[in-house]
């Protein structure tokens, strides 16, 4: 399914990695930890939740047309041309240790959280990005009803906060092992950035481009 898709390859940004494991090791792990994910889960299904609601309500339907098949060969582009960016050199990954940059501060931040803190945080590393948008996209061009749309709005969410949840529940069954077993995924993630960045961007634009010009040559 091309929702589960776009949804795992939204999960690995290193910066939500970074947050976690800053709060796995905060004074007071749990409610940080439960305030980061209903705060960014919250937020991100919400917002979907309300964008598709709105065209349901317009009863737009667009699958298979053209309009459809361009918008996912200008995602496919998109996410081609930032890879190819990112393999170049001239597109650069936020780094989440750079002094001065916002999610450095962040992260700072989280060494002593507040629940606030770890709220905003939870948000601030799950804002929608292209495959969101895509995915958004594939729903509503699908023409289903709400709560279907609905439901998969919801699905894309719980796979891309698979990961924190996962993280979150080991933490409460051996809060030592999963301290050490984060930060390895945290450094794994901080040194392999760029890496990952060019294939799951080049993999899925290759998948979304092609997609959209054999629809538009059927």
């Amino acid at each position: 399914m091309e929702i589960v898709a776009l949804a795992v390859a939204s999960a690995p940004r290193p910066a939500g990695m970074a947050a976690l494991y800053a709060l796995l090791i905060a004074a007071h792990p749990r409610r940080v930890l439960a305030a980061y994910i209903l705060a960014g889960f919250a937020f991100s299904a919400c917002l979907g939740i309300a964008v598709v609601a709105i065209f349901n309500g317009t009863h737009v339907s667009y699958g298979n047309t053209v309009a459809d098949e361009l918008i996912e060969l200008t995602a496919g582009a998109a996410a081609l041309g930032f890879a190819a960016g990112v393999a170049s050199g001239r597109a650069q990954l936020p780094a989440v240790d750079r002094a001065g940059g916002s999610q450095a501060a962040m992260i700072e931040r989280l060494r002593s959280p507040s629940v606030a803190t770890a709220a905003l945080a939870g948000i601030a590393t799950h804002l929608p990005g292209l495959f969101y948008i895509v995915a958004l996209n594939r729903i509503i061009a699908d023409g289903n009803d709400l709560t279907e749309d609905v439901g998969l709005v919801l699905l894309f969410n719980v796979i891309w906060f698979a990961a924190a949840i996962a993280a979150v529940v080991y933490f409460l069954i051996r809060p030592g092992a999963a301290r050490r077993a984060m930060l390895r995924v945290s450094e794994w993630t901080r040194v392999h950035a760029r890496a990952t960045t060019i294939v799951v961007f080049g993999v899925m634009g290759a998948y979304l481009a092609g997609k959209g010009v054999v629809g538009l040559v059927d």
